[in-house]
């Protein structure tokens, strides 16, 4: 596609040079190192949940030890529809939807945040990856997902049966994003292990970083447990990969599927030699598990209230998170424990349903010493549990791929001009226009040469039946929308509306096409 001098507002621009400025310009910053699979090698991570894996949740999951963290599948056409706001009181960048916050990180998290893209379209998912690319580290695609919002689509885990489409847009990814920006895919095993084999193959070879298997087949859900065993061919296989030049692939395997956490770590190794771990399920239940002590559940509420209040986190979402919240295991005689804070979390309606709870967990840390000062009414202290939280993210050694990478940014502002897709407002306008012309369309069932109408000759003569009640207008034969359409969660579409029921239908805004 060519590009254009068309600018997003949402894109820091060059500042223009006239001739009043010196023709001798200062030496830019050296280009930083290309990403490789180092980062996520010997790695134990937070794996993208759609709606557990909002910022709040991978900022404790850092603070407790996570090397990396993935943040939720979003459509490419939803982030293409939001607009950049950085908020300058928290420094929180956020991608604003029509109604609510689509997609927000923070600018501690950045070295170690991967932003995951749900698409189906290399155009698209090139542009959205783009828009991000200042504020992540990696772009992952999702290959997995088995819910009918993403593979109706032709995303998730429909590109498993798609794999020209699924090489295409790794390969897009990366040619078009900055070389430091890793790039990296989540599949599922396919039924027959040699077709699994030939998939990872292809995928090996688009030039990714990283590969996570989760250790399910398609049609298997997380009730079902995961078959582990089946991943040390594949990671065997990888290993033995050659190019032409006869150098290994540099590709990191990671296991998902069952993984427990820090304690999980030899177990999961032993049985399938992958390079690192991805965590679901139990980080869902206790972000506290990537470290070796697990934390119990009221600091875990405590400190998630006071990150989601002060972050402006919605409401709806803070309540999922921490009703999913379980103790560690082992821990016993917590359910009588934890009965009166079960009852507050589902019978709050807003934050300050909290406040009781949240001046008694107050009083009982500055009694026992981890906490000091008066409580704070307006925010709960949430500025000071953000602020401990970036200390502990900053005490990490500074990870190697990240080294001259901000340096070499701010020398190097995000523009249109030189790439081959346009991200400016007029650009991004005419791409969607564009997928939305080349989509095909859905074809009626009914064949024209079975409408039969019978039109009388003489008032009052009675009509035939017509053997299709279908209007034969040509215009009724071809649908005008997109082939796939479906219902979208709001988190995942960027939407503040409610769940569709039968007696509140489906809202025309929630279907993406």
């Amino acid at each position: 596609m060519a590009s254009t001098l068309s600018y997003s507002s949402s894109i820091p621009l060059k500042r223009p040079r006239d001739g009043s400025i010196s023709s001798v310009r200062d030496p830019l910053p050296p280009a930083p190192p290309p990403a490789t699979s180092q980062r996520f090698k010997n790695s134990i991570v937070l794996a993208p949940m759609v709606r557990s894996g909002t910022m709040p949740t991978r900022l404790l999951a850092l603070k407790y030890g996570a090397s990396l963290v993935w943040g939720p599948e979003i459509i490419d056409k939803a982030m293409l529809h939001a607009k950049r706001v950085v908020d300058e009181k928290t420094g929180i960048v956020s991608f604003e939807g029509i109604s609510s916050s689509i997609w927000s990180c923070h600018p501690a998290e950045r070295p170690y945040l991967i932003y995951q893209i749900g698409s189906s379209s290399p155009p698209l998912a090139v542009a959205a990856a783009l828009l991000v690319s200042r504020d992540v580290s990696g772009v992952d695609l999702n290959c997995g997902c088995p819910k009918p919002f993403s593979t109706s689509g032709g995303m998730g885990a429909a590109l498993l049966d798609t794999p020209d489409i699924l090489c295409d847009i790794l390969t897009s990814l990366r040619t078009a994003l900055p070389p430091h920006i890793s790039v990296s895919c989540k599949i599922r095993l396919l039924p027959d292990p040699q077709k699994t084999l030939d998939l990872v193959e292809r995928i090996v070879k688009t030039g990714i970083s990283c590969l996570t298997v989760h250790c399910r087949t398609r049609n298997m859900r997380k009730g079902e447990r995961a078959i582990p065993d089946r991943l040390r061919a594949i990671v065997d296989f990888v290993r033995s990969m050659r190019d032409e030049s006869g150098n290994p692939y540099d590709v990191a395997v990671l296991a998902n599927g069952d993984v427990e956490g820090w304690s999980d770590i030899q177990r999961v190794k032993d049985i399938t030699g992958a390079d690192g771990l991805m965590v679901a399920t139990k980080a869902e239940e206790n972000p506290s598990c990537f470290s070796e002590t697990m934390v119990d559940v009221d600091e875990l509420v405590s400190r998630y209230l006071r990150i989601a209040r002060y972050t402006s986190n919605t409401f709806g979402n803070t309540k999922h998170c921490i009703s999913s919240f379980k103790s560690a295991p082992g821990v016993v005689n917590q359910r009588a424990a934890l009965k009166a804070l079960r009852t507050t979390i589902a019978q709050a309606k807003d934050y300050p349903s909290f406040t009781t709870f949240m001046l008694e967990r107050h009083a009982a840390e500055v009694a026992n010493g981890t906490r000091s000062g008066e409580f704070d009414e307006d925010n709960w202290g949430g500025d000071k549990e953000i602020v401990e939280i970036v200390d502990s993210i900053k005490s990490r050694p500074p990870p190697a791929w990240w080294v001259g990478v901000e340096e070499w940014e701010r020398a190097n502002p995000l523009e249109s001009q030189g790439m081959d897709v346009d991200i400016g407002e007029d650009g991004i306008k005419k791409l969607l226009e564009r997928d939305r012309e080349e989509r095909p369309r859905k074809k009626s069932k009914v064949d024209p040469a079975d409408v039969k109408i019978s039109v009388p000759t003489h008032p009052g003569t009675a009509t035939e039946t017509p053997s299709h009640t279908t209007n034969p207008e040509p215009g009724a034969l071809v649908t005008p929308g997109p082939l796939f359409m479906s219902y979208v969660p709001p988190m995942v579409a960027g939407r503040n509306e409610r769940s569709p029921s039968p007696e509140r239908a489906v809202s025309k805004a929630t279907l993406i096409s």
